[in-house]
């Protein structure tokens, strides 16, 4: 029989810690409930990692997981038994690798195995999230509406990922218009030109002495430069994944100007999103905020959610935990106090990150607005020099003929 760790609060709200035999974490979950016992996080000893033949090897993207749970979602809401809604999801489903995973969710259930416990045979398509709000589902009997709101978190993240995709697709592509422009000058309009030039004998001005030799260095060098920028990514990328290089790009990404405010703001508001759907559903706030720390993507707020975290498990409330943090805005802070005071933290950290979305919005707007026209204005810079740099010996020629 499984045996699970806890960690919980007795009827004289003391933290007591134990271990407990139960056939799946619902059914501890409950057996600590009849016995008075608040359960603040719970853990099975010698989890299971493996994955089942024929598992998706990578997570589903957040719309087709939103939409897979939402039709789930309707088929328990239309009256049927979990094990024929899943049984008639895997028929509807027309990916291949995501109908195997209906699959075996479906005879895991049929074996008599919880749902919540059958995701963690797919760790890599289902997030702890996903299967941290389906524990608390089956623990409160409301699998349904788990369910609803995991689809509308999934819409939710998939709309505003479409939002980030669509304010950068703009710029991108000026950046890669004018990198491709610049690569055909320097290696095939300039060379042609430089030898008209080279031919006349007279000293070329200084802009095209410049531009010719940039060229030179492209076309000579150009396999030294290719060779040099892989390299160069190469070393950034293995920076990025060592711990110390993600946490200081991270650090700078959070104090780069107009990046920064963008980038806590989106992190902000998808902490406060997570935090406050789990809390809302029952999951206990210790294992909330293990869950949600891990969708955080930035390092640094990620230890500072960490933090916070450690600071709820050593009797901190959860708004002095944030507030001596420092890693998020006093506004978090204080109106996670204010639904403390209230008994509504779940509905405060929504309303933090409705907040935050909104601004989000209305940044994105903004640098949208403000990055077009400086692009344009630096691609006509780089044009305007090099049609100079082109002209001058021109005109330089013709006064000489003169």
């Amino acid at each position: 029989m499984p045996r699970f760790t806890y960690r919980a609060k007795d009827q004289s709200f003391n933290v007591v810690e134990g271990a407990i035999e139960a056939d799946s974490e619902a059914a501890a979950l409950s057996r600590l409930g009849g016995e008075g016992v608040f359960p603040i996080s719970i853990n099975e000893v010698g989890l299971r990692a493996s994955s089942p033949r024929g598992a998706l090897s990578r997570r589903l993207s957040p719309r087709l997981l939103a939409y897979t749970t939402r039709q789930l979602a309707d088929l328990l809401g239309g009256g049927l038994p979990l094990l024929n809604a899943l049984t008639l999801l895997a028929k509807q489903t027309e990916q291949p690798g995501l109908r195997r995973v209906i699959e075996s969710l479906a005879g895991a259930v049929r074996d008599g195995r919880a749902l919540s416990e059958a995701l963690r045979d797919h760790p890599r398509v289902f997030p702890p999230l996903y299967r941290s709000m389906i524990l608390a589902g089956e623990v409160g009997g409301g699998l349904e509406a788990a369910l609803s709101r995991l689809a509308e978190l999934g819409e939710h993240e998939a709309e505003l990922r479409s939002r980030l995709l669509s304010a950068s697709a703009y710029p991108l592509f000026v950046f890669c218009i004018a990198i491709l422009m610049c690569v055909f000058l320097m290696a095939y309009v300039i060379p042609t030109l430089s030898l008209v030039f080279l031919e006349t004998g007279q000293l070329l001005p200084l802009p095209t002495r410049l531009l010719l030799a940039v060229s030179r260095a492209f076309t000579d060098w150009w396999w030294a430069l290719g060779a040099g920028a892989a390299g160069a990514g190469w070393a950034l990328r293995r920076w990025y994944a060592s711990a110390a290089g993600r946490s200081a790009i991270d650090r700078a990404l959070l104090t780069a100007p107009g990046v920064g405010p963008l980038l806590r703001r989106l992190e902000t508001g998808r902490f406060a999103r997570n935090l406050g759907i789990m809390l809302g559903q029952g999951v206990p706030i210790l294992q909330s905020l293990e869950v949600a720390a891990g969708n955080v993507g930035n390092a640094t707020l990620r230890r500072a959610v960490a933090d916070v975290r450690d600071a709820v498990r050593d009797g901190s409330s959860l708004a002095r935990a944030l507030a001596a943090t420092r890693g998020f805005p006093v506004f978090v802070s204080n109106m996670v106090a204010v639904g403390e005071e209230s008994g509504t933290v779940d509905a405060a950290l929504l309303k933090v990150a409705g907040a935050y979305e909104r601004e989000l919005d209305r940044t994105l707007r903004t640098l949208t607005t403000i990055l077009e026209p400086v692009l344009l204005v630096a691609v006509g810079g780089i044009v305007m020099f090099i049609v100079l740099a082109m002209v001058l010996p021109v005109f330089q020629i013709g006064l000489g003929v003169q």
